[in-house]
């Protein structure tokens, strides 16, 4: 370099001769401690005046690694020294060519020598907003300080993850490191992100003006990381479906710091706070290992909830909007915790107070609800859970208050105690109840009571239905929960219009599927028939009904197959009467012509009828119903009704095969409305 300078002051000192004004030498190529100059023009100029003006113009500088993806070009120093062991320029222009961007001009200095390198950015307009850049390079060793003001998070995006779509917003950085080499060994960071709005492609995330603010340092020891984060999400609109979180002003904030082990692929977590204030804090630790496979190897977490009623309103109303349990608020506080050892829960726990649960809709209310939940992996856990509530309404039914514990351990919750439960005037007695996974994961569940003469005028006065009287009672030894059916032992026995209903061999299938199975046997004995029409708008009757339905299956709720009957038993000495109405409601269900010609004459000449017996009986059977009556008619049909002292009417059935959907349709029209309405068609 001497030479070049050398020949350079020769040809100055011999100017006068010539009167030159501008002296310029150029360079091809210059490398330097691994920058590289490319296109150098070294230039004198004012030769004529006292003082002239000395010049360096550079096509393209490529920096030197870890920074060798940017090149500086078209670089204008106007004040610089050059020698064998330094080139300095201190007042420059230039442009940024990398692969992800090119910048406008901007100022710029940089120094190269043997000992100490560096160059620094200034006021570089990017991205709508403004870049400092200071870097040192010293022997091996480096650092860099990055500072952005409002800049453009739009354009950054669009910069940095495409897949995403920015309406707006800005952040301001801080950004240092010192690394050593091609590694980086120290970095600070501080960012705030100010009024950020975007939405993912598929619109399940999305922000709306949130304000963020975060600080992170890591240093590098012994090829491990430690760092320390915090954030503070100020205010601002956050949307993770189907969470929707709105934070006008409050500082909700998260900590963490821990330990990266590169060489073992290994995260140690000291420390996750998470704090809003005056709802909820969870605090955290975990170590987890990343090779030869993901494993968390262990984790702890505990939870405190302040307030469930604003938690419920901040975070649980919009993932509950539109559902089932869309309106239901919350009140009362939490504890809770768990842990976990190789991927697995070990232990966990929960307690509350003064909790208190309110449907709008009235279908499910609790009011001072106490919780103690115990739960552990440990097949030889012994510690007890509890549940507890001064009322509990379900669908409008009060149940009071109620105690019982339980033991939840492994994949097993079991009843320690027997408990009763007063309700609507009689009483529930649980006796067993057990709950486990099988090795298939499965559930099985076993559980045993009995029903106490539930009082069906409260009941029904509960629900809000049609009021019925009479109480429903049951022993119900054991109820079985296994490969998705549900069996009951036992039976239950319903005390109706003065009779008895008696519910036998009921088992349920497939309850969590689109395809539910209903099974059972009932008997009914001796329900008065004038108490039971007295309900309904059927017309007036009066006798003992007696009968079964055998080999009851249901499919989602409609009838598949059952053989059924209903009439007056051979001992029944009670009296029988029908009115007109309930002849014509009767006839219609036989179809057309099921009232003789004689009898359709006197119809009409009287309000109530004697009979000496009725009966009707169904075989159901690939959708097609075998009628049955009371008697045989020869060969006219059947007795619905045989009538029986004077004046007599007779209802007679005629067809004896009719399609159900057309059966069950008048049933449900006469017991609804009461309206005749004789319809074919009828299957011959």
């Amino acid at each position: 370099m001497a030479k070049y300078l050398f020949l350079l002051l020769i040809i100055m000192t011999s100017t006068s001769a010539y009167a030159l004004e501008l002296i310029t030498l150029k360079l091809k190529q210059l490398e330097m401690q691994n920058w590289q100059l490319q296109g150098i023009e070294v230039s004198l100029g004012a030769m004529s005046q006292q003082k002239q003006q000395l010049g360096l113009a550079i096509q393209k500088l490529g920096l030197p690694k870890p920074f060798n993806d940017l090149k500086l070009v078209d670089i204008r120093c106007e004040q610089f020294s050059w020698s064998d062991t330094k080139i300095h320029c201190q007042q420059g222009n230039a442009s940024i060519q990398s692969k992800r961007f090119n910048s406008p001009r901007f100022n710029f200095s940089f120094l190269i020598s043997e000992a100490k390198s560096q160059f620094s950015i200034n006021h570089l307009e990017l991205l709508q907003g403004i870049f400092n850049l200071h870097a040192t390079l010293n022997l091996d060793q480096w650092d860099i300080e990055l500072k952005g003001q409002k800049v453009g998070l739009k354009l950054l995006q669009q910069l940095l993850i495409p897949k995403h779509k920015l309406a707006k917003g800005f952040v301001n950085f801080t950004i240092n490191t010192h690394g050593k080499g091609l590694e980086p060994i120290k970095i600070s960071a501080n960012i705030s992100i100010n009024q950020l709005s975007i939405q993912s492609k598929d619109g399940k995330k999305a922000t709306e003006s949130l304000t963020l603010a975060t600080t992170l340092k890591a240093t590098q020891y012994k090829k491990s990381w430690y760092w320390q984060q915090t954030s503070i999400f100020k205010q601002g609109k956050l949307y993770i479906e189907p969470l929707f979180l709105e934070n006008k002003n409050t500082a909700v904030s998260l900590n963490s710091n821990g330990w990266f082990d590169t060489i073992n692929q290994q995260l140690e977590i000291n420390k996750i706070r998470f704090i809003h204030p005056e709802i909820a804090s969870i605090d955290a630790y975990a170590t987890i290992k990343f090779k030869p496979k993901f494993n968390l190897v262990t984790a702890k977490a505990h939870a405190q909830i302040e307030s469930l009623q604003q938690l419920s309103a901040t975070y649980l109303n919009s993932v509950t909007e539109t559902t089932l349990l869309e309106g239901i608020t919350l009140e009362g506080n939490i504890d809770a915790g768990f842990s976990l050892i190789n991927n697995q829960v070990n232990n966990a726990y929960l307690t509350t107070s003064a909790l208190q649960i309110k449907d709008p809709k009235k279908r499910f209310n609790l009011y001072d609800g106490a919780i103690i939940l115990n739960w552990s992996n440990d097949k030889d856990f012994k510690r007890e859970s509890t549940i507890s509530w001064r009322q509990l309404d379900l669908v409008s039914i009060p149940i009071p208050r109620t105690y019982f514990t339980l033991l939840l351990k492994n994949k097993q919750i079991s009843l320690l105690k027997p408990f009763d439960i007063p309700l609507l005037a009689g009483n529930i007695q649980i006796k067993k109840f057990d709950w486990q996974i099988r090795a298939d994961n499965t559930p099985k569940i076993v559980f045993a009571g009995a029903i106490q003469d539930i009082s069906l005028e409260k009941l029904t006065e509960s629900l809000g239905i049609k009021h019925l009287s009479g109480n429903i009672s049951g022993d119900i030894p054991g109820v079985n929960f296994e490969t998705g059916k549900l069996s009951l032992e036992g039976g239950l026995k319903i005390n109706l219009f003065g009779g008895e209903i008696n519910i036998n061999q009921l088992a349920l299938s497939g309850l969590n599927t689109d395809f539910s199975q209903f099974y059972s046997d009932i008997t009914i004995k001796d329900l008065d028939l004038n108490l039971l029409t007295q309900e309904f708008e059927f017309g007036g009757m009066k006798g003992k009904l007696s009968g079964f339905i055998n080999e009851l299956y249901m499919e989602n709720w409609k009838p598949i197959q059952f053989y059924a009957w209903l009439g007056t038993e051979g001992d029944d000495d009670s009296k029988h009467q029908i009115s007109q109405k309930a002849v014509e409601n009767l006839a219609s269900i036989g179809g057309g012509g099921a009232v003789d010609f004689v009898s359709r004459i006197i119809l009409g000449m009287f309000d109530n009828f004697d009979y000496d017996k009725m009966g009707l009986g169904c075989y159901l059977h690939q959708g097609v119903c075998q009628l049955m009556g009371a008697e045989a008619a020869g060969t006219r049909g059947y007795y619905i009704v045989k009538g029986g002292g004077i004046p007599r009417i007779d209802i007679m059935g005629y067809n004896t095969r009719i399609d159900w959907d057309v059966l069950w349709e008048r049933l449900s029209r006469i017991s609804q409305t009461g309206d005749v309405v004789v319809d074919e068609p009828m299957i011959e």
